[in-house]
């Protein structure tokens, strides 16, 4: 798209002028001698100059001989008497065909004659009316051998747009001395505009050196409007524009992005400003050396405006613009941002699955599962169980008991039992172990959306970045062809009306930018919560293409089976194949089966299955007092001795017992429960077919839309790039005056459709494969080399025990 705007933004240098046809010629190239007269000494003068003579030599080789004598190269030192005498000696030289006053203070001596022997070329007027310059109302200067251009750019128009990013009263116009002075219309005409919007405008000279400007500036001054600065030494303006930083003055470069790119806040003029004037006085000194008139050339020139913004002086200076211009701009040098974390596709989708909350929480919920198991098992093995009793009773209970009973005892035991069969044990082992991986199946499908909630997430912000891109795109193509409108305006072949149009659709692009920016920073938040970051933190991606979509088999092969529809079809049921094979939906309702299955026969062998448990156990009393500790019969005197009738067992007490039960009848429950467990595990069954139904269309639709996906890219290309090359053939007709603004508007909105459709189809179609990779239950960011291979394997089995390939 920047291609194509730089394209048509160079057209609009061509505004008035014509390919000259050719002639043919095949005597020798004529010469033509090519005298210039500049202001005065600048520290760019030679790689303007040379820039100028390389585009005229390079466009008239062949058909003339274009010299530059170094004698007819003269320096006008800055004075208006110098530069007059300059244009003279240049004027009277037999030597010199062609006059070029490069230079303020020469294009106007030179425009400014009634009568030229000689054509003249002066590329540097601001302001023809301004300046009491000749101007037809066909937009030429009307004097034979007269062409000048007159720059459209205006300070009305500069300021308006200065103002849009900081308001201010009080302006300081930086102005060459010479200017000031030789070019007195400049500053009153600026002043004059500066009047007419409310404004007080201050004239500050620039000489050689930066340090009187500083000194010049009002202590109240609120900005500083820069013009061509060309009398400053070298590293001078560096110094200038330091010293406008320190006293954190926002300020306008009337040259545009190479200024800003030096420190001055903003301008709007493109950094092909020199190339693009140039370039025209190389097609206007063609036209004038092939027979044309230079006083029937247009004087207008458009170059395609382009707002520009230095990010590191509107930090150092403290200066925000606000989001309608950003909504255009090109900012340079942006404030450094936290982009240390870059993403790509693959990148973003695993680190989604390793710190999704979500995810997390299934993963303490599989681990609790895991307990479960282990609890159900430990019910098979030996339980142990120890235990103490300190028991106290009163006096008269205790001597009651025969001593079996002390008024204070202490005791321990051991018991020890084990389950020797137990239907429901045995199956609630077996349940939970299904129910378990049922649980790990619901954890890889869950772990399956989140990758392809991640990779979508990532694929819109890439989606949304080009929509913004396309959009502040069209933006700059609006704005260049409202100076192209004006230019018409100021040649007479439009009236103001189109000038209108323009500026409300830049207003309706503006608006655009602004909510693809925020689409932007929706898709970016969705990201960086799936990621489990602060949703604002900035990252860097990497552009996704089809490189990214060999993601099933990492194989190029892959695309070929998208190529036809035999192929394709195989394609599909392979796909399906593998995906009855090993989704995790579908693993996670065969664990649930089992479980309900074995649920069932457990249910049935209870009729018939007793459990049965063996149990130990060990008693000790380890002390005992009071009352009731011996006990001692009291006979009746001449009682026989009966004492060994009375004895006491010992402190150990030892048991050891079988258990065998089976429950005869349970008023029907147990019919009950053994018809539900059918039932629900019938049910279960018709799910998992249901399911598998699902999956299969799942899987052919995914597939289906990523093959329709796939074959629009191309397609989607061949119609923004016919769309693009409409619109050049159109924006040059409307240059020419040939065409309408609806014309030229219909086909910079088709150009935009169309960029937009084809931006955006490569993702289209990750989109869709992405859901076809879910669909299936796996994805290539999880797979090894090994499984890739092994896949790309089964996939041409599958093919070949079908008979079919794909096509080369």
């Amino acid at each position: 798209m920047k291609n194509r705007w730089r394209r048509v933004v160079f057209g609009l240098a061509l505004v008035g002028g014509v390919w000259a046809p050719d002639t043919g010629r095949t005597q020798e190239p004529q010469t033509v001698r090519i005298g210039i007269v500049v202001d005065g000494p600048w520290e760019r003068n030679d790689e303007i100059l040379t820039l100028f003579e390389q585009e005229i030599t390079e466009l008239l080789v062949g058909d003339f001989d274009v010299r530059f004598p170094a004698a007819a190269r003269v320096d006008g030192g800055w004075t208006s008497d110098g530069v007059r005498s300059g244009v003279d000696r240049l004027l009277a030289d037999p030597e010199v065909d062609l006059v070029l006053a490069v230079g303020v203070l020469a294009s106007a001596e030179a425009s400014r004659r009634a009568t030229l022997p000689k054509p003249v070329i002066g590329p540097f007027v601001f302001d023809p009316e301004l300046q009491g310059l000749p101007l037809t109302g066909s937009g030429t200067s009307g004097i034979p051998n007269l062409n000048y251009l007159a720059h459209p750019a205006s300070f009305d128009r500069n300021a308006r747009v200065f103002q849009e990013v900081v308001p201010f009263r009080s302006l300081a116009v930086l102005m060459s001395e010479a200017y000031a002075e030789g070019a007195p219309a400049l500053w009153s005409g600026t002043r004059a505009a500066a009047e007419a919007m409310d404004l007080e405008a201050t004239l500050v000279p620039v000489g050689r050196t930066a340090d009187s400007a500083p000194a010049l500036l009002p202590p109240d001054v609120d900005a500083v409007y820069v013009l061509p600065l060309t009398q400053l030494a070298a590293g001078e303006f560096d110094r200038l524009v330091d010293g406008l930083i320190a006293r954190r003055l926002p300020s306008f470069s009337f040259l545009g992005e190479e200024e800003v790119r030096r420190g001055i806040l903003l301008g709007v003029n493109p950094d092909t400003f020199w190339f693009r004037l140039a370039r025209r006085v190389a097609l206007n000194v063609q036209r004038i050396l092939l027979g044309e008139d230079p006083g029937t050339l247009s004087v207008g020139i458009a170059y395609g405006e382009q707002l520009t913004i230095n990010g590191g002086t509107a930090d150092a200076i403290e200066v925000s613009p606000p989001w309608r211009v950003i909504t255009e701009a090109e900012v340079l040098e942006p404030a450094p941002a936290d982009v240390e974390r870059q993403l790509s596709l693959a990148t973003a989708v695993r680190e989604a699955v390793d710190a999704n909350l979500d995810l997390a929480a299934v993963d303490y919920a599989v681990a609790a599962g895991g307990k479960n198991l282990r609890q159900a098992r430990s019910t098979l093995l030996p339980q142990l169980e120890f235990s103490t009793l300190a028991t106290a009773i009163d006096a008269d209970r205790a001597e009651a008991s025969l001593g079996s009973q002390p008024q204070r005892m202490l005791t321990g035991s051991a018991t020890a039992t084990q389950l020797i069969f137990s239907e429901p044990a045995w199956a609630n082992v077996s349940i939970q172990g299904h129910l378990q991986r049922s649980r790990e199946a619901d954890r890889e499908r869950l772990r399956l959306d989140i990758a392809l909630d991640a990779a979508i997430a990532y694929l819109n912000v890439l989606q949304a970045q080009t929509f913004e891109r396309i959009q502040r795109e069209n933006v700059q193509l609006t704005r260049a062809n409202l100076e192209l409108a004006r230019v018409r305006q100021m040649i007479g072949v439009s009236g103001p009306g189109e000038v209108y149009r323009w500026e409300s659709n830049i207003a309706s692009t503006r608006r655009a930018v602004i909510d693809a920016n925020t689409q932007r920073n929706l898709a970016e938040m969705q990201l960086n919560r799936l990621l489990h970051r602060p949703l604002e933190e900035s990252f860097s991606t990497e552009e996704a293409g089809l490189d990214d979509a060999i993601l099933l088999s990492g194989d190029p092969r892959f695309l070929e089976y998208f190529s036809d529809r035999t192929s394709f079809r195989l394609f599909r049921d392979f796909m399906v194949s593998e995906a009855l094979a090993g989704s995790p939906e579908l693993k996670g309702l065969d664990a649930a089966i089992d479980a309900q299955g074995r649920a069932y026969r457990s249910a049935a062998n209870t009729f018939w299955a007793p459990t049965i448990a063996v149990a130990a156990g060990v008693t000790n009393r380890f002390t005992a007092g009071g009352a009731g500790t011996e006990f001692t019969p009291q006979l009746p005197p001449d009682t026989p001795d009966l004492s060994g009738l009375f004895t006491q067992p010992n402190d150990v007490d030892l048991s050891l017992g079988l258990s065998v039960s089976l429950p005869i009848f349970s008023g029907g429950s147990r019919f009950a429960e053994r018809g539900q467990a059918l039932d629900e595990l019938a049910q279960l069954r018709v799910e998992r077919d249901a399911l598998a139904e699902r999956i299969d269309q799942r899987i052919r639709s995914a597939l289906h839309e990523a093959g329709s996906s796939y074959a629009s890219i191309g397609l989607a290309e061949e119609g923004a790039e016919a769309a693009r090359n409409n619109l050049d053939v159109v924006t040059d007709a409307y240059s020419r005056g040939t065409v309408s603004i609806l014309e030229l508007l219909d086909a910079q909105n088709a150009a935009l459709v169309a960029d937009l459709v084809a931006a955006t189809a490569v993702y289209d179609f990750l989109i869709d494969l992405m859901n076809g990779e879910r669909a299936i239950g796996r994805f290539d960011f999880f797979m090894t080399a090994a499984q890739r291979d092994a896949y790309f394997d089964r996939l041409e089995a599958f093919v070949a025990a079908a008979g079919a390939r794909p096509e080369p």
